[in-house]
């Protein structure tokens, strides 16, 4: 190894077993692996070759004393594939073979030891005597399917012995990374067509087995492999090993990342699809083809719901991007935009925010002046305002007349329309004359002014995140932020992702009635890369029957989602009292802590401020260190302490352990809430609701889930729980 400057690439599973090793030994394999980068004939850099290894091209390179790199050194790439103890580097290194395979052109990686065992010999509990007999998980795909898909023949053998998930998942250390995502499909009930078009199989540049370099950079490799191009950008990966998953996007979402679209995109997925990370990457590549073209004033807007998934998406960016990436990528909330563009154009008036109490004030005036005796609660006059005029944009009485009110659960005649609006309009005259605004007129006066002054943005395009939580005047304000050419939006204009099924704030519409038309450019995402199946399993059934649109004008559903990994089962538990649910709580995440789980990776979420703040409390008091997730600001990974914060602050989050608490009858739902609903419909709404946010907290977590109830618990749980003993 004489040649200096070579490419160097680096598998996904060498970031992977780096993280494992102690920190200083960390710091020493980056430091080896930047050195292969820029000198890899360098004196100090020493390569054995592997006695015993069944590919020739595998070496090693020494860390330190105890431990190597095992390195592939072919047709002048090399390729980081593995790092660990002396031994267990050396084992992994023996038994491992490399190939392009001749229908994907994918660089994969085969354990032999799977080619050679019988399949009927590999230790499973499907062959223990006990068990009941399975068929096999793919009885129904030939050989020839398996061939197309891109799996090793020599592995079909091994493949055809796979009677149960979990089967597969072990099986899976030792299949080609691309290979295995085929299996995954398979197994959840994808056809072949469906698992094709799902990993755009066929859909890449064909490359033949000799050219080895070639192969390194198709679309299938970069799901195991990743090119060191750039120093800064290879050194935050390698200290942050944990952010490998922001770098490897799977083919499907790369292909949604790179591609020149000709019109507004949606992404929809699960929970922990990736749906972020891919918009992530999206306004990466979109900033970096401004950099790359020298256009010296445009930027990336990057705009979500609420401010702190604006926080901790910015935070998330800044460990992804360049500085000089992130300079020209805006992450703001949308309400936050609006305030501040509004301010700069001389808008005098204040925009006012459900939690004020000057609006319970014009409200009461409102009804006190022209509702007296209507017969309907201020509660549903609200919700009515909101839901219907104020959505739908509605100013004058005609408008309000003819609107449908589709789900709405009270029925009004003509007349009684007229006094509501009457009710409206006097509300309305409060707030002009106070000058304030609701943020829905907020919206449409930023939308008339940018209409105005079309040139008045440097925006190239428009990424949003957490779409279902945005309402009419949003998507409307949205498709006008959109850069134009003559007039028309541009091709690459806006990118969205989102899914109904997370849905926690009640909004709903059509984007393409807000003049975003995605048809034929909306794309949807089914494997869960971060919650184990156990957990997405127990999440999916809270939602279960619950009706969800598309984002647009067509209905949605949870089928043929997958994850990649199993686990635990969730705990529920239900005890008597909040002292003994808090025992508990410090029970489990003793027992995390002990399961290899760093106490920064535990949170706690509740329903309501009060109870996180009586759980920090009693976890203070018992000698745990506590860090509260707090409002507009990203979690500090770097602090030590368990987690603990609200269930909507948790949105966005991810933690290998959730503990949710006082996940009990009257707390959540809330009784007060549903209460005060004044109608079925509404009733039914809110529930939906709870239901998403309380599916939302579940997928917060990777590996472990404890559900704690007291007394009685919730009613939206999916399995039944008795009152404890």
């Amino acid at each position: 190894m004489t040649v200096r400057n070579r490419e160097v690439h680096i598998m996904i599973d060498a970031l992977l077993a780096q993280n494992r090793l102690p920190r200083g030994v960390q710091d020493k394999a980056a430091k080896l692996i930047l050195q292969l980068k820029n000198d890899a004939g360098g004196n100090g850099i020493n390569f054995e070759s592997i006695e015993g290894a069944r590919d020739r091209h595998m070496k090693s390179a020494r860390i330190d004393q105890g431990h190597r790199a095992i390195v592939y050194d072919r047709a002048g790439a090399l390729i980081v594939m593995w790092v660990d103890k002396h031994d267990d580097a050396y084992r992994w290194a023996r038994n491992r073979v490399v190939d392009v395979n001749p229908i994907t052109s994918a660089v994969q990686v085969t354990d032999m030891s799977l080619v050679e065992a019988p399949a009927t010999a590999m230790p499973t509990a499907a062959t223990t005597p006990a068990a009941a007999p399975r068929k096999p998980l793919f009885d129904r795909v030939s050989d020839a399917d398996f061939l197309r898909l891109g799996l090793p023949e020599a592995l079909l053998p091994a493949i055809r012995g796979i009677r149960a998930d979990a089967e597969l998942e072990e099986v899976g250390k030792g299949i080609p990374a691309d290979a295995y995502d085929a299996l995954v499909c398979l197994a959840a009930d994808f056809s072949v067509d469906e698992t094709m078009e799902e990993l755009g199989r066929g859909k890449g540049k064909f490359v033949t087995e000799e050219d080895f370099a070639s192969a390194l950079k198709t679309e299938e490799s970069r799901r195991t492999f990743w090119l060191a191009e750039d120093d800064d950008e290879l050194q935050r990966m390698l200290d942050e090993p944990l952010e490998f998953w922001r770098i490897f996007l799977h083919p499907s979402q790369r292909r949604l990342v790179e591609q020149a679209w000709n019109g507004p995109v949606l992404v929809r997925g699960g929970a922990g699809t990736g749906k972020t990370v891919v918009a992530m990457h999206r306004a990466r590549h979109l900033v970096q083809a401004l950099l790359t073209k020298g256009d010296a004033k445009g930027k990336i807007l990057f705009t979500t719901f609420t401010s702190n998934l604006a926080a901790d998406v910015r935070a998330d960016l800044g460990n992804l991007c360049s500085a000089d990436q992130m300079a020209r990528i805006e992450v703001v909330h949308l309400d936050g935009w609006v305030t501040d563009f509004l301010r700069k154009q001389g808008y005098k008036r204040e925009i006012l925010y459900s939690d004020d109490g000057r609006q319970k004030e014009a409200w009461d005036h409102a009804i006190r002046s022209k509702g007296q005796d209507i017969g309907l609660s201020s509660d549903f006059l609200l919700d009515e305002w909101r839901q219907i005029v104020q959505a739908n944009g509605i100013k004058e009485l005609g408008a309000y007349l003819r609107v449908q009110r589709a789900g709405r659960g009270t029925p009004i005649d003509r007349r009684t329309k007229e006094r509501v609006w009457a009710i409206f309009s006097a509300y309305r005259a409060r707030l002009d004359a106070e000058e304030l605004s609701e943020p829905e007129d907020a919206y449409r006066d930023a939308r008339e002014i940018l209409q105005s002054k079309p040139a008045l943005l440097p925006y190239r395009a428009v990424v949003v995140d957490e779409a279902q939580d945005l309402g009419m005047q949003a998507f409307q304000l949205i498709a006008e932020l959109a850069p134009k050419v003559d007039g028309v939006m541009a091709p690459s204009g806006i990118f969205i992702v989102g899914d109904a099924h997370q849905r926690i704030y009640g909004r709903r519409t059509s984007m393409t009635k807000c003049g975003i038309n995605v048809r034929g450019r909306s794309r949807k995402l089914r494997i869960c890369y971060r919650t184990s199946d156990e957990i997405r399993r127990f999440a999916e059934a809270i939602v279960q029957g619950v009706a969800v649109d598309d984002l647009d004008e067509a209905a949605d559903d949870l089928k043929g989602y997958r994850s990649l990994f199993h686990g635990p089962e969730p705990e529920m538990s239900v005890v008597r009292s909040s002292e003994i649910a808090m025992s508990e709580l410090v029970a489990w995440i003793a027992r995390c802590r002990e399961s290899g789980i760093d106490q920064g990776e535990v949170c706690v979420l509740g329903r309501t401020n009060e109870t996180v703040r009586a759980a920090a409390e009693a976890l203070r008091k018992l000698g745990l260190p506590v860090v509260t997730l707090a409002r507009k600001t990203a979690d500090d990974r770097g602090k030590p302490g368990v987690r603990i914060g609200t269930m909507h602050r948790a949105k966005g989050l991810e933690f290998a352990a959730i503990a949710l608490i006082d996940v009990s009858d009257g707390v959540i739902p809330p009784r007060w809430l549903l209460d005060a609903a004044p109608d079925a419909a509404i009733r039914r709404s809110l529930v939906d609701a709870e239901r998403a946010l309380l599916h939302v907290s579940a997928t917060r977590a990777k590996k472990r889930l404890l559900v704690l109830s007291v007394g009685r618990t919730s009613e939206l749980l999916p399995t039944s729980m008795t009152m404890a003993a």
